[in-house]
Parts: C-alpha cells; structure tokens; sequence
C-alpha cells in the first residue's frame, strides 16, 4: 500500500472516531464500567488524530525523500543550557495566558474556558493518560507540525515575522475551534503561546526546547485542572 492510501486510510480513521466523539456516543453511555472506558477512548482518539496528522506533515515534508527530514522540520541538538529554562519559561506563560484569559471572561458574559471541562470529563478517571496525551503526545506532534513544518515552510518565503503571526493565528484558531468555538477567549492567549513558542525555534533553531515549553505548559495546565476539580463545575 502506498503513503497516499496509507494517509487516506488513516484520515478515514480519525474522520469516524471524531464522529462518534463529537455525536456523543461514548458520552451518552452511563455507568461504572463505562466511566473507565471513557479516558481510554479518549486517549486512543488523541493517538489516532495525531497520527494522522504526523503523517499528513510527513507526505509533504519528504516529498523529496526521507533523508534528512528530522532535520529539516527542526529536530536537531538544541543548546543545553535552553533546556531547563523551558520550565520556569512555561510557568510565566502560563500565568500570562491565564490572567489574559480571565481579563477576557467577564467582557465576554462570564464565558469559561471550555478546555477544562473537556480534559477533565475525557481524563477524570484516568489523569495519568490525560497526561501522556496532552503532554507528552500533543507538544511533540504539534511542534512538528506548526513550528517545524508550518512556520518553516513559511519563513522561507516571507521571513521571521509574517511567519511568526500566521503560524500563531493558524495554532490559535486550530485548538481554539476544536475545543467548542470559543475563539473569542481563547485564541488571543493561544496566539501568544505560539509566538513564544515560534520565537523558542527561530531562537535556538531547534524544536526541541519549543517541545520540553509546550509539554510544560501542558503539564501545568492538566495538573490544576485535575488539582481543581474542574469536573464538578462542569455541566
């Protein structure tokens, strides 16, 4: 089988389970047993969606072969000394989106970020797999995508900064939809974390530290979702 239909195949794939998610399937079942299932379709959704879109990014980034196609998407040996400053790094972010996000709510009606509640309904049962999906597997896979290969592409044709806002726009608008429409509240936040984070690669010409700040800003994020019991407040 070649890529093309190994990618179309994948993409059927991801377009069923997304529809099964987004009907409410898995959410209208009750009961115990199936409140255990719930992070486990979860966790495999995320896979699966990831996946695929690695493999999208792959089919056009090594369309001239796969020699040399890590490398080019930005996964290279970073400075070391980068390395440990991603954590404080993604603290500051964090408090910076968050204070954003609440300056935000009230002029919007009260609106809540609604990320919470789907992290902790998908996860409540499980956290350790909301962990492995939203920072371990999201940060790697979406690097890739919208730091190595969107921002890249686009720096080469129009240069650091049109590269910078488009790539951030395009990474503000693709989570701010995904999670209910909430672009208002939420894209102005996610626009600055990916400016941070496109800032991190032009900066040290590596993705890696651009992965170790995204998986921390996750990281924190999931932990005070799950610490707050973001669950009980969710309707």
């Amino acid at each position: 089988m070649g890529s093309a239909a190994v990618l179309v195949v994948t993409f059927l794939v991801v377009a069923v389970t997304l529809a099964l998610h987004q009907a409410g399937v898995i959410r209208s079942l009750t009961g115990p047993s199936w409140n255990r299932i719930v992070p486990i379709y979860n966790f495999v959704t995320t896979i699966v969606f990831y996946a695929a879109m690695l493999g999208a990014v792959l089919l056009f980034a090594a369309r001239g072969g796969m020699r040399g196609v890590w490398s080019r998407l930005g996964l290279v040996r970073p400075p070391f000394w980068v390395l440990p400053l991603m954590i404080p790094f993604a603290v500051a972010l964090q408090l910076l989106t968050g204070v954003i996000s609440s300056m935000l709510s009230p002029l919007l009606g009260g609106m809540s970020n609604p990320q919470g509640c789907d992290i902790s309904s998908g996860f409540g049962t499980d956290p350790l797999l909301g962990v492995l999906a939203i920072a371990v597997i999201a940060p790697v896979v979406e690097e890739i995508t919208f730091r190595g290969f969107i921002y890249g592409g686009l720096r080469t044709r129009m240069g650091v900064t049109w590269a910078v806002v488009i790539s951030s726009a395009v990474f503000a608008v693709a989570h701010s939809l995904s999670v209910g429409g909430s672009i208002v509240l939420l894209a102005p936040s996610l626009f600055i974390a990916g400016v941070a984070l496109a800032l991190v690669y032009e900066r040290t010409r590596s993705l890696y530290p651009g992965i170790a700040l995204h998986a921390s800003f996750n990281a924190v994020a999931v932990a005070l979702i799950f610490l707050t019991s973001t669950a009980a407040n969710c309707r």
